[in-house]
């Protein structure tokens, strides 16, 4: 019988599917769980056959070593000889202290060293608990913690697995790394009535060389798929050429994000208003932060869906839940060799002809009031993206709005989507102005500007700076927020109600001022805004109503559905 410890088991069972076999253990009570799991392991072998690529035995050699930092030397020397990961386990308090010695030199030597602490819930951290220190980020700089916390009731577990997962895939990086798992674990601690380990997902990593192939394996999940599709992130400033060659051959669907900056992002607003039938079986992932929250939550309800994420970077990301494999490389020279290797897909076809079917439907959008999104619309009808040196994005609405009616691929779309809210948008755009000579638009809702409005504050800034500032009274986001009607405080204190214009901004700041109120005002003010004569930048200001954009969003909804 195994303990009763979920984060317990579930690194049990993934150390041993990684092919993990060597545990130096220590005495302690808080790792008595840790300990009783490896023993239980490695007398009843309850794994065997292929483990991480290679035959492994699939259960544990457990050596008891009582001092720590012998420990940690032994554990150590262990890795010379068997040329894969060792783990040492220790207990709460000082003992793992005693570890950095060892690690210090794995770091060094590029020893692959897992140091596996026991520990107190973090609440106990300073209340003078027993044995009881900040054990997280105690072996830096020489090892990373990665932290496997006891997952809540009713929570599944995924990202106790994901952390696991990257913490194990992480000891072969750069050429051999030692890795900290720091393991909480509440009382009662000694209860051992589970009777086997769990089923757990187990996340390849694959280092590609820059001419070796793309995983073969990967490739004939591709192949048999029954409906494969290639989802693209914010990319700047284009999205990677092979997208294109995907494209064209059919063989993935292609689902560029706005901020991915690739021809086809419309179909992503049929997926955000359809009727909930995406269902992807094989996911390929490429980019960083995504606009669209209900294809995330669709796909990670999809059980059913295995992700390959590709990039280059170190970065850990399981957006979805579902998270497969990891392709280290670069996209934009996997993605030719796919299109090269892979069939057109019947699926993707047909997905493809019933998009372009149901956006000439939504191209018929005609807006009921003066609104935010009719303005929006006018706006990338009346633009010729092939003379605009960039398009910057405000968050919340305002990207979202965009999402509609402005496709990539033509000119650079930016919005600071990593982890910003309202703030910066305005100076990114300015900062982009100042270092290239074509017009750079920027289009952003109310608070962000007064909440940036210093971004104007700079002489050096010229006329290619032009602003289109929705100003609708406050935040249109929450309206749009299930259940946040039913608050008081949800006008004034968390939306930020205000009647503010522009107007004494745009002269402080020498600028020319556009105030638009209805679309015959836009029609003329949109000519003025373009004119590339304008030696200082010019702000155009349209004055909405939140009941007419939200009627307006709505009907907008309906011709994507």
């Amino acid at each position: 019988m195994y303990c009763d410890k979920t984060n317990v088991n579930e690194l049990t069972a993934l150390m041993l599917s990684h092919g993990i076999e060597d545990v130096v253990v220590c005495p302690g009570s808080r790792n008595g769980v840790l300990v009783h799991n490896f023993v239980v392991a490695g007398t009843e072998r309850p794994v065997s056959g292929e483990v991480s690529g290679r035959a492994g035995k699939g259960f544990f050699n457990v050596c008891p070593v009582t001092d720590e930092r012998s420990a940690g030397f032994v554990a150590l020397g262990i890795s010379l000889a068997v040329h894969r990961p060792v783990a040492v386990c220790v207990t709460s308090g000082s003992a793992l202290l005693n570890t950095l010695p060892a690690v210090a030199e794995a770091f060094y030597r590029h020893i692959p060293l897992l140091v596996i602490s026991a520990d107190r819930p973090a609440k106990w951290v300073g209340q003078l608990d027993g044995q009881t220190l900040p054990q997280v980020g105690a072996l830096e700089p020489y090892a990373r913690t990665f932290s496997a916390d006891e997952p809540a009731a009713g929570d599944d577990g995924w990202f106790c697995n994901r952390t696991i997962n990257e913490a194990l895939l992480s000891l072969a990086h750069d050429g051999g790394r030692p890795v900290h798992i720091n393991v909480p674990v509440s009382e009662p601690l000694f209860s051992f009535t589970t009777p086997a380990l769990p089923a757990v997902r187990v996340v390849r990593e694959f280092c590609r060389p820059e001419n070796a192939a793309f995983p073969e394996e990967l490739t004939e999940m591709l192949r048999t798929a029954r409906f494969p599709v290639l989802l693209a992130g914010q990319y700047e400033p284009m999205a990677p050429a092979g997208l294109s060659r995907i494209e064209e051959k059919g063989c993935l669907l292609v689902l560029p994000e706005i901020l991915a900056n690739s021809p086809g992002s419309w179909r992503t607003c049929l997926i955000e208003n359809g009727p909930g039938e995406f269902a992807p079986d094989v996911v390929v992932q490429i980019g960083g932060n995504m606009v669209n929250k209900r294809i995330r939550q669709l796909l990670r309800k999809n059980r059913d869906c295995r992700v390959i994420r590709i990039a280059s970077d170190d970065d850990f990301p399981d957006t979805f839940g579902h998270l497969h494999s990891v392709v280290r490389a670069d996209p934009g020279r996997v993605l030719p060799e796919l299109a090269e290797r892979l069939p057109a897909h019947p699926a993707v076809v047909a997905a493809r002809a019933g998009m372009e079917s149901r956006r000439a439907c939504a191209d018929g959008f005609v807006p009921g009031h003066f609104s935010d999104v009719g303005v929006m619309q006018r706006l990338s009808r009346r633009l010729c993206l092939r003379e605009v040196g960039a398009l910057h994005f405000g968050n919340s609405s305002v990207i979202r709005n965009a999402t509609y009616f402005f496709d990539g691929g033509v000119c650079p779309i930016f919005c600071n989507r990593g982890v910003n809210g309202i703030e910066g948008t305005l100076s990114a755009a300015a900062g982009y102005s100042l270092a290239d000579d074509g017009l750079s638009l920027v289009m952003i809702g109310d608070l962000s500007f007064f909440y940036d409005q210093n971004a104007l504050w700079n002489r050096r800034l010229r006329g290619n700076l032009r602003i289109l500032l929705f100003n609708n009274g406050g935040g249109q986001i929450f309206r749009r927020l299930p259940g946040l009607s039913a608050t008081v405080a949800r006008d004034t204190y968390i939306a930020a109600e205000h009647s503010d214009t522009a107007e004494g901004i745009a002269a402080a700041f020498g600028l020319r001022y556009l105030p638009v109120r209805n679309y015959e005002d836009w029609d003329t003010a949109v000519e003025d805004w373009l004119d590339r004569s304008h030696e200082r930048p010019v702000l155009m200001e349209v004055f909405t109503r939140q009941d007419d954009n939200e009627e307006d969003r709505i009907l907008l909804n309906t011709f994507y559905q």
